[in-house]
């Protein structure tokens, strides 16, 4: 199976891989580079500010044909070992860090934790384990272009970042994003997006100051582990059950049998 495909894999390049493709940061801003991105508008490097940490560059203001760029970035994220994001606002919510991307937090160890510390949550007494990643995932690309035309037309893209990652999942811990920052780290929101992406198919497509948006390419088909990830959400994001009043929490894990699109909001 390809990883730039739809077939739910990303992209895996080492770091040493990833590092070893990119020339020095003055070569990189060449017009030869420009012309290999499909020519980048105006923006800034965040990064690297010294070796290991990540090339970051954000664009400097509102985009034209910011689905289009993003598409094309994102379709040569393999080849560039750059990963496309969309900005709600220009970056203050972020500050490159250094390689390895919370590669020791895990999952299912942050499930776990705040488990045993949280008992508002009514559906399980007991922690039932991670919920069972779908048998079969498909359409990942097309649900990541769908979920990213979606934030632009919601008005939630004035601006495009790439990141230099593997895969989207380690974005947040690559920039040590801030937005979750009042309830989980950027390197534990990256373990347990990791792990989403791996189950379910999930491809980050942006982030607002304090928002997460994602595609979803298969969720749950069995209605029991489609509460157990209602239950992961809630683990990773109360204000979402918590703050907003159209959600019905019963309704909630069937939405997630059928949907392709998750957006987190922590206060």
């Amino acid at each position: 199976m390809s990883p730039a495909g739809g077939t739910g894999i990303p992209c895996r390049w080492g770091l040493s891989q990833v590092r070893r493709r990119f020339p020095p940061v003055p070569e990189y801003l060449s017009e030869e580079r420009r012309r290999l991105l499909d020519g980048l508008p105006p923006g800034r490097l965040l990064g690297p500010r010294h070796a290991p940490h990540p090339l970051v560059w954000v664009s400097d203001g509102p985009l034209t044909d910011p689905v289009g760029r993003w598409e094309r970035l994102y379709a040569r994220r393999c080849e560039t070992g750059l990963y496309p994001l969309l900005l709600e606002y220009p970056d203050d919510s972020f500050e490159p860090t250094s390689g390895g991307h919370g590669a020791e937090a895990d999952a299912e160890t942050y499930f776990r934790s705040r488990w045993r510390s949280d008992d508002s949550w009514p559906p399980f007494p007991r922690w039932p384990g991670l919920a069972a990643p779908a048998s079969v995932v498909t359409g990942v690309d097309a649900c990541a272009r769908d979920a990213a035309a979606a934030v632009v037309r919601a008005g939630r893209a004035r601006c495009l970042a790439l990141v230099q990652v593997a895969r989207g999942a380690d974005a947040p811990a690559a920039l040590n994003w801030r937005g979750a920052t009042n309830h989980m780290t950027a390197q534990e929101l990256s373990a347990v997006l990791r792990s989403w992406e791996d189950r379910f198919g999930l491809r980050v497509v942006g982030f607002g100051h304090g928002s997460l948006y994602a595609s979803v390419a298969a969720g749950p088909t069995d209605l029991q582990q489609a509460r157990i990830l209602a239950a992961e959400h809630y683990l990773v994001c109360p204000d979402v059950f918590f703050q907003d009043p159209d959600l019905d929490w019963s309704a909630y894990p069937a939405d997630l049998m059928s949907g392709h699109a998750w957006r987190f909001w922590w206060d």
